[in-house]
């Protein structure tokens, strides 16, 4: 009886052992794979914005001009993970330019922004500074950005 209870004893111990190390296969320790088949991409954009000459307070101006250094981080940032749209027409006669336009349009939905810091540099320009961390998944052989696939 004693031998019994010494050899489950043994064999209870040996078990916790084998998973406290992570074991074969990586019972326990669910980060490897997890850290295999995710990766986190950061995207880094600095906007700037211009304080505006018609605005009727200092104050005014400063809030003018970091939210339209924000807008300009957002821009960017879109411009990045989606690319841009570039629509061109140029009117030429008698060997002279008459017309050119060029557009440019970008479009997406971003979620989880931060806007890291905000700086006044000199001569009225403001500078804002954002982050965007994209968690991508990896299904088959595509990186896929978290939330936008339902596979798998």
């Amino acid at each position: 009886m004693k031998k019994l209870l010494a050899l489950s004893a043994c064999l209870i111990a040996l078990s916790f052992w084998g998973c406290s190390r992570g074991g074969p296969g990586g019972v326990l320790d669910s980060s490897v794979q997890s850290s295999v088949n995710e990766k986190i991409v950061t995207f880094q954009v600095v906007g700037k914005g211009l304080e505006p000459e018609n605005a009727l307070t200092k104050g005014e101006a400063r809030l003018m001009a970091e939210r339209a250094a924000i807008a300009d981080g957002y821009r960017q940032l879109v411009e990045k993970l989606r690319g841009v749209y570039v629509q061109a027409y140029m009117k030429a006669g008698r060997g002279a330019v008459d017309q050119d336009i060029i557009e440019t349009h970008t479009q997406s939905w971003l979620r989880g922004t931060e806007v890291m810091d905000i700086t006044q540099k000199e001569y009225g320009i403001t500078a804002a500074r954002l982050r965007l961390r994209i968690n991508f998944s990896k299904q088959g052989m595509i990186w896929w950005p978290m939330g936008l696939s339902d596979k798998g």
